[in-house]
């Protein structure tokens, strides 16, 4: 990528995903919501608790990762 704003960019989709996917089904849950895009609001009991938790941790590495790649990339941008 020779653009700051690509990271950002992709920056951006890894934390909508990670919000939607990782943190949105625990409210959604305790309010009885049915998000449309969801999945894990859409889960039986014990496989949303693992997988809106393994979204939020891939998310969140994700982000670190893609956050260090723009710093090596461009160290003053």
């Amino acid at each position: 990528m020779n653009d700051p704003k690509a990271y950002d960019g992709l920056q951006s989709i890894v934390f909508f995903a990670g919000f939607y996917e990782g943190l949105l089904p625990f409210p959604a849950k305790y309010f009885g919501w049915t998000p449309l895009l969801s999945l894990p609001s859409r889960m039986p009991s014990p496989a949303w608790w693992i997988v809106a938790a393994a979204a939020l941790v891939t998310a969140a590495v994700l982000l670190v990762v893609l956050d260090e790649a723009k710093k090596r990339r461009f160290p003053d941008a």
